[in-house]
């Protein structure tokens, strides 16, 4: 079925009330923000591992990384499923949820190892690296999407060589 507009107009109200909601916390008193490590920006003040910012931490891993990573791999399963029922494997569905892993995953492994341990003995140009890879995010996921869908490919491929794909030589690269 067709998404409606009233759900999805719901759905990015949501999206924006939720993210609103977990980036004022810290301004409100539950976690803190600090500069990052050379100075360029702000993130999670991790020099200090008190109460208040290991439980917002969890919480912040749990709502914002754990169960998004959840969704995603249960929905991509059912896609990829669907798929396998129908023989066209249009696009590698473990794809996004890798992504999101690897992107996001060297920051939630410093975030987490400043929860016990102090981090500071670590070089600020190191521990500036986990911070620059989760921000690439957005970049990748539109590579992901753009160079995994057949119809955006073949456009790219259209538009850098004013070439078109013919319907056959897509479905022949993706196998």
């Amino acid at each position: 079925s067709k998404l409606q507009w009233s759900t999805a107009i719901s759905m990015m109200v949501f999206a924006w009330l939720f993210a609103a909601f977990w980036s004022l916390m810290p301004l409100l008193g539950w976690g803190e923000y600090d500069y990052e490590p050379l100075r360029t920006c702000c993130t999670l003040d991790y020099s200090k591992g008190d109460r208040n910012y290991i439980t917002f931490l969890f919480a912040l891993s749990i709502f914002n990384f754990m169960i998004p990573g959840f969704i995603m791999m249960t929905a991509y399963q059912t896609i990829h499923q669907k798929f396998k029922k129908s023989g066209h494997y249009k696009f590698n569905t473990g794809l996004p949820l890798k992504t999101l892993v690897i992107c996001w995953g060297p920051y939630c492994l410093l975030s987490f190892y400043a929860a016990v341990e102090n981090v500071m003995f670590i070089s600020p140009k190191y521990r500036m690296i986990p911070a620059v890879i989760a921000k690439t995010v957005p970049t990748v996921d539109a590579f992901v999407y753009a160079l995994g869908n057949e119809n955006y490919r073949g456009g790219i491929w259209q538009f850098l060589t004013g070439q078109k794909i013919e319907k056959a030589e897509v479905d022949n690269k993706t196998k």
